[in-house]
């Protein structure tokens, strides 16, 4: 009797090896039992397989950052005005030039636009920044005045003719009673004073006010704030409001949301333009980074992990079989990493999935 001869099991070994380039991980399934391409895998048709081109080009790594549209960091205005307050504005109104800020005793303190305080009565023989303001905001409601930093003659008749014009008790002389300086337009974020209380309290603040223009805040951590100094052109993708617009990095400062905290809030102002933007919503602002030039690349999933620390790409040959060939990975950016080797621009390789 003839004994029949056990079948052997044929063992395959395959191992799922984690592809790490530039922090972007993928996977591929490598035979570790030769080293090398089985034949099925090598000579087997391409038609169930996805596969893309080997390009030539630039990469530019970018990275997105998560962040909420806003109008900003708000600013205190402090009561200054002698007297109770009998009139406040309401959350969300914009206060522009010459606008009431708030009413003392029934009298309105208004707008003008300006970075420093007002810090003094402004009076006649007086120069600096505040009067170089004074001047400014006169001008630009209409008043004849010296566009400079001295208080001169034609600057008081102008603080004269204003005073005159808005019912105020006419003096000549600029005081927190009568104006209060804000940086342009702003809007009001709060209200902290009440009504019936004194409006120049102790170190206390009438309002918070910001900006008039919708910004983007995102908050990430100080290594990443590298890449978004003020300046730094971005892009940014407002939920809800269609395609990313162009933006510009205008303010880094630490977090103060968290005792503590090393992360860093970037401001972002872009243009809108007609677009309707939501009340609220959150966003995203890519930033660009390093950018390697003229480069063949391939997707970082195309990449096949071997022994030693060495890389392959699966090429398709002209009969649909494919061909692994050894590749040295390099810059890594937007899902693609660059790839030295025996390939060419327009080579199809295989994305294991």
């Amino acid at each position: 009797m003839t004994r029949s001869r056990p079948r052997r099991a044929v063992i395959v070994g395959v191992v799922l090896v984690a592809v790490l380039a530039a922090g972007i991980g993928t996977w591929a399934i490598v035979d570790v039992t030769s080293g090398a391409t089985s034949a099925s895998a090598a000579d087997a048709p391409t038609k169930a397989r996805t596969t893309v081109t080997v390009e030539r080009g630039d990469l530019t790594d970018s990275k997105v950052f998560a962040g909420t549209l806003g109008y900003g960091s708000a600013t205190g205005v402090p009561g200054a005005a002698e007297g109770t307050l009998t009139w406040l504005p309401k959350p969300g109104q914009v206060l522009r030039r010459d606008d009431f800020v708030y009413a003392v005793d029934e009298r309105g303190v208004r707008s003008m636009h300006g970075t420093v305080p007002l810090w003094r009565s402004l009076a006649r023989g007086l120069r600096g920044t505040d009067v170089q303001q004074l001047n400014d905001n006169l001008a630009a409601l209409g008043y004849d005045v010296a566009q400079d930093d001295t208080f001169g003659p034609r600057t008081q008749r102008g603080v004269e003719q204003w005073q005159r014009d808005r019912g105020h008790r006419v003096t000549g002389v600029l005081t927190a009673d009568d104006v209060v300086f804000v940086d342009g337009d702003v809007r009001v974020a709060s209200v902290d004073g009440q009504l019936g209380q004194p409006a120049a309290g102790e170190g206390g603040d009438v309002l918070h006010v910001t900006s008039t223009k919708r910004i983007v805040v995102a908050t990430v951590s100080q290594a990443d704030a590298e890449r978004l100094a003020v300046g730094t052109e971005v892009a940014v993708r407002v939920n809800g409001a269609g395609a990313p617009m162009a933006g510009e990095v205008t303010d880094v400062a630490p977090d103060t949301s968290d005792e503590g905290s090393t992360k860093v809030d970037v401001s972002v102002a872009f243009e809108s333009g007609d677009r309707k933007l939501p009340a609220a919503a959150s966003a995203q602002v890519d930033a660009k980074g390093a950018t390697e030039q003229d480069v063949l690349s391939v997707p970082v999933a195309a990449l096949v992990a071997g022994a030693g620390g060495k890389y392959a790409v699966e090429v398709v040959r002209k009969d649909g079989t494919t061909k692994r060939v050894p590749v040295t990975p390099g810059f890594t950016a937007a899902g693609r990493v660059a790839v030295t080797g025996n390939v060419t621009e327009g080579d199809r390789v295989v994305v294991p999935g």
